[in-house]
């Protein structure tokens, strides 16, 4: 159930992020606005299962995975956050 509110709740950031980035930027910003957002959104949904990958000739003992999970979550986060105040910030100066 906190997985699901998580993915929602990063996909209306994503949409926000497109959403200025397509009214108060160019085609060009809305285009690398989309292939930035991209990474983001599979490191918040996926970031446990990318944690949880060990390689092919390990055996996967210990809790690691978790750890690095929460820390692919915690940095896809902070990567859309920035990634919204960048183009927010733009947005005001160009409004004026």
């Amino acid at each position: 159930m906190r997985a699901e509110i998580g993915r929602a709740v990063s996909l209306l950031v994503a949409l926000a992020c497109l959403v200025m980035a397509r009214f108060f930027g160019s085609g060009e910003a809305f285009h690398l606005t989309i292939a930035v957002v991209v990474l983001p959104l599979g490191c918040i949904w996926y970031g446990n299962e990318i944690g949880g990958f060990v390689g092919m000739s390990a055996n996967g003992e210990g809790g690691v995975g978790n750890v690095v999970g929460v820390l692919i979550t915690v940095a896809g986060w902070t990567v859309l956050f920035t990634m919204l105040a960048i183009i927010v910030f733009f947005a005001l100066g160009r409004s004026r």
